[in-house]
């Protein structure tokens, strides 16, 4: 006998997988995000390649860079998770095939899939073309997991909020930033501190970045019903 817990998860599995089959069939998101990714950081290294950077600013100017990088690559990419619900008019046959809350998850693992999909591409490019120094690779990596999970966790709310609006992408980018800003700046320092390996005591930034993540997925729990039923 299935349990609600397993049923939702059903759903959610299943919308996920529905929405990856779109994806490689149009790849409208991926096409949208590594071309953004691809260009924004071929740009980057040569124009900073003309520059001779300290040492000791490095670290911080690459890590701003390298989530500058990440964020506008996210940004342009995971809106469409929802809008193209309404483009194609199909809105109103997935409220009758899953729950709310089985939709948001479901929605959730596949922006989660496109955020794996950018890090992957861009954070080793990133790190090569760049020579960006990581001194403490474990804390590096679990900064830019976690950030990134926080970052997907975010974004899916508000992406389905902007669904029925008139001009999304623009107001994708308004309502994201505020709520995203203290994420980044969490991770541009942590990812700072993984490149000079100095003061790593505690892993603070990424516990913050775990608990945004739990708390933006908590939040959406609540909030996503009321949003997608208006």
């Amino acid at each position: 006998m299935q349990t609600a817990a397993s049923t939702y998860l059903s759903e959610a599995i299943a919308i996920w997988l529905r929405d990856l089959r779109g994806e490689f069939r149009t790849r409208f998101a991926l096409n949208a995000i590594f071309m953004f990714a691809i260009t924004t950081l071929i740009t980057v290294s040569f124009a900073i390649g003309a520059y001779s950077i300290a040492e000791a600013e490095r670290s911080f100017l690459y890590s701003v860079l390298l989530w500058i990088i990440l964020l506008f690559s996210a940004l342009s990419g995971i809106a469409h998770s929802f809008v193209k619900e309404a483009e194609a008019g199909t809105i109103d046959t997935l409220k009758l095939s899953a729950r709310p809350n089985a939709i948001f998850l479901g929605k959730l693992f596949f922006n989660l899939t496109l955020l794996i999909f950018i890090e992957l591409l861009i954070v080793p490019l990133f790190i090569i073309l760049m020579k960006f120094p990581i001194q403490c690779p474990g804390y590096f990596s679990l900064m830019m997991l976690t950030g990134g999970l926080s970052l997907g966790s975010g974004t899916t709310l508000v992406a389905a909020m902007i669904t029925r609006a008139s001009v999304k992408g623009a107001l994708f980018s308004v309502l994201s930033f505020p709520l995203l800003l203290p994420l980044v700046i969490i991770s541009i320092k942590g990812c700072e501190r993984a490149s000079q390996g100095v003061d790593l005591a505690g892993w603070s930034e990424v516990k913050i970045a775990l608990a945004y993540l739990i708390l933006m997925t908590v939040a959406s729990f609540f909030l996503f019903p009321i949003i997608w039923e208006e």
